[in-house]
């Protein structure tokens, strides 16, 4: 297995609440999109290369992107999210009742021809700050073979103009004992509520919640096919539905995977709504005025 550190930033989504693709739009102090504000950080870690899982239609601006704001020398690559490029043992032979593609799991399924070593995988419209990517560096490189997650406590990660979907997560003496997606989470006069496993429900204050900022080694592969081939039985149907990272690494964990979880020590920041870009830019400017890239 390669050691070197490879960032995957997921980068093919459509942006329905945002009405637009959230992952090219100017945000940073000179105009950078958020994916290139966390290769960025990601370099300073020392990851070594990057992966960007996106839409055929996305790769000739993002390459100009990538041109402009990273040193030469840094090697990148695009793969494509395809709706066809499912495990060999799917039994679905047509794909034209889907209006998006197939989920979070599925889009770093996509990229598994790309990476063969230690990875970090990240959304491409999050903010996730320096001291992610060095928690992120340090622990692929102590346990290249284990999973492990940067989590952020749930009142640094909500929107005010509408409710977000975050994995929310079971920590216990430093790993994830669970994680399951909820939907629609927003805050109340006494707490959170959101979509959960069993409906609607609330939340505890305290909630750690993941912003998809995992690290995992190769064997996150295989637990991926399992989990979209039984997806796809069970859902492939459906026009609209996804399968979600945080479902998959669920079922490594029930498999004895351990995920060892480090929390943020810096604020995440993403834009769920277009009512978020002005605040957005607003933090980044004050977080980010200071440094030279």
């Amino acid at each position: 297995m390669n050691t070197d550190l490879t960032l995957v930033i997921m980068a093919a989504g459509l942006g329905s609440r945002f009405g637009g693709d959230k992952q090219l739009v100017s945000l940073g102090p000179a105009g950078e999109p958020m994916l290139v504000l966390s290769i960025q950080s990601a370099i300073r870690s020392g990851f070594k290369r990057a992966v960007l899982v996106i839409r055929p239609e996305l790769e000739a601006e993002l390459h100009e992107l990538l041109i402009r704001f990273l040193p030469a020398h840094f090697e990148y690559h695009f793969c494509y999210q395809s709706l066809t490029d499912l495990p060999n043992d799917t039994q679905l032979a047509d794909v034209s009742h889907r209006l998006k593609p197939w989920g979070t799991a599925h889009a770093l399924w996509c990229a598994r021809d790309s990476v063969n070593g230690p990875m970090a995988v990240i959304n491409a419209d999050d903010f996730y700050g320096d001291s992610a990517f060095a928690s992120l560096a340090k622990g692929l490189t102590a346990r290249p073979n284990d999973w492990m997650m940067v989590a952020y406590p749930i009142e640094l990660t909500l929107s005010e103009h509408g409710g977000v979907n975050r994995g929310l997560c079971q920590v216990e003496q430093g790993q994830l004992r669970s994680v399951a997606e909820w939907l629609n989470i927003q805050a109340q006069d006494h707490g959170f509520i959101g979509e959960g496993p069993e409906g609607l429900a609330p939340l505890p204050s305290q909630s750690l919640v993941s912003m998809t900022c995992w690290g995992f080694s190769p064997s996150i592969f295989d637990v991926i096919k399992r989990e979209l081939i039984e997806f796809i039985e069970q859902q492939g149907q459906l026009p609209k539905s996804e399968c979600y990272l945080p479902a998959v690494v669920q079922a490594g964990i029930e498999q004895g995977v351990p995920v060892f979880v480090d929390v943020a020590s810096e604020p995440w920041l993403g834009v769920t709504y277009p009512q978020d870009t002005v605040w957005v830019k607003q933090k980044l400017m004050e977080l980010l005025s200071d440094k030279t890239h």
